[in-house]
């Protein structure tokens, strides 16, 4: 069983209003007046330890839930095929549900005769209606990001070489790609920067798809039929925890700044369009109560600094050169007992 609980924060903690459905949920999506709940059918899933094995068939349940009002209804179920990388695979306007599926899981290593499809339901009478689809995108690859702004999806998927579809989904009877950009490597985080421009957090690949370590990219989409990398910046051996939870990346528009964790610092960059990806510089954080230097996890703007925070503690920095404004270390943990064999 799964329940939807609804808390109104104004009376304190204790629920006003609950609804359940007979399902798992794994991933959840919220809209200004609705909640989508989608999960696959775990009868469908493949054995990871038999690589050959069928999945055609394999369907994700999409469950809506109205948030209107004070009190949260059921509204309807439908479903897609394949399985969503995350909750970025949804995406509601204007009463349609736009979602992207693969028909191989991010968990699984099978697939290559996996395709990906771009799925568009409405609400009818109590269920989830398909009202279009594409599919046959990134044959033998699965889905590393998607990204909904406005009428326009943006879904890269990867093997050995990055495509970058670009797909208008204006008219949901009839959604289609409208423009492929090949590049090696991939992007597994998108984000709109302002001026047709998207940011990609990836990794770079060589031509047989070995990774090469973290890699920023910019892409000028103003011609969805010829979306163009125009930018590229590598930083290195090592992984960015905003290639895996959205949250660690920050975007500040009134600058241009990005800010992303890498290799235990926060790199910055001032994103444009004249002059591309360009980095700032890196904060470190001081030794703090764990051994070693601190993984930087989240970023934020405050009082017109750049706020860096880590185990150790919080980190200002000025937000045109990452000059160094102050430090507020956490306490360190009160030590615990120590577990003792027998």
């Amino acid at each position: 069983m799964m329940t939807v609980l609804t808390i109104d924060v104004d009376r304190g903690l204790e629920p006003v209003d609950s609804i359940g459905v007979m399902t798992d949920a794994r991933i959840v999506y919220a809209a200004p007046s609705n909640l989508y709940v989608a999960t696959e059918r775990w009868s469908d899933r493949p054995d990871p330890s038999a690589p050959t094995a069928e999945q055609h068939g394999v369907i994700t349940a999409v469950h809506r839930f109205d948030i209107s009002g004070q009190h949260t209804q059921y509204r309807g179920s439908g479903q897609v095929p394949g399985f969503l990388l995350s909750q970025w695979s949804l995406s509601e306007d204007r009463g349609v549900l736009r979602v992207v599926s693969t028909e191989t899981p991010a968990w699984w290593g099978g697939g290559d005769d996996s395709r990906s499809y771009l799925t568009t339901l409405r609400l009818e009478s109590g269920a989830l209606v398909q009202q279009g689809q594409v599919g046959g995108l990134g044959r033998g690859e699965r889905v590393y990001a998607v990204r909904f702004v406005g009428d326009v999806g943006y879904v890269v998927t990867f093997k050995q070489i990055d495509p970058v579809y670009t797909i208008d989904v204006s008219d949901p009877a009839t959604p289609r790609v409208l423009g492929e950009l090949k590049i090696p490597g991939f992007s597994s985080y998108l984000h709109p920067v302002g001026n047709d421009l998207l940011l990609g957090i990836g990794e770079d690949a060589d031509q047989s798809g070995h990774a090469l370590g973290t890699e920023v990219s910019l892409f000028d989409v103003s011609d969805l039929r010829h979306p163009a990398r125009i930018d590229q910046l590598s930083l290195g051996a090592g992984w960015s925890e905003a290639q895996f939870d959205h949250h660690a990346f920050l975007y500040w528009p009134r600058t241009g700044l990005a800010v992303l964790p890498f290799d235990q610092k926060a790199v910055g960059l001032r994103i444009s369009r004249s002059r591309g990806v360009e980095q700032l510089g890196r904060i470190v954080h001081g030794a703090g109560a764990r051994q070693g230097t601190p993984q930087i996890r989240r970023a934020l703007v405050a009082g017109g600094s750049l706020l860096t925070v880590s185990d150790a503690g919080v980190k200002a920095s000025t937000l045109d050169t990452l000059a160094d404004r102050g430090w507020a270390a956490f306490p360190p943990p009160a030590p615990g007992p120590v577990p003792m064999p027998g």
